[in-house]
């Protein structure tokens, strides 16, 4: 059986729950923290989902307000996509075949 993997969503106050547990059996995600944000500041908003990328540990970032063009074409989400999995609205963005096996980072000493 393969590992649930360690995700933070990043979402608007109004996203529906059943939206982002849908994602979670979809993927086999484990949420272990969420972000409600509701800037427009793509760079705020790419500056909070990577400090709690890092903070908690997560190797996949739900971002069900945006699409995957959105995030690919703007530099600002450069980083992030660079440090995590990224499924947004319309899908994954460089998420991995499900077939595949994701290794955890380990927990820094």
């Amino acid at each position: 059986m393969m590992q649930r993997r360690r995700t933070m969503v990043l979402c608007r106050p109004d996203t529906p729950g059943r939206e982002i547990g849908r994602l979670a059996i979809r993927y086999n995600l484990d949420i272990v923290y969420t972000v409600f944000t509701d800037t427009e500041s793509t760079k705020l908003a790419a500056m909070i989902a990577v400090q709690h990328l890092v903070e908690h540990n997560v190797e996949v970032l739900v971002i069900p307000y945006l699409a995957a063009s959105q995030i690919s074409l703007d530099r600002q989400w450069q980083a992030v996509v660079a440090a995590a999995h990224i499924i947004a609205a319309d899908g994954p963005l460089n998420f991995p075949p499900p077939d595949r096996e994701v290794k955890a980072i380990p927990n820094a000493p």
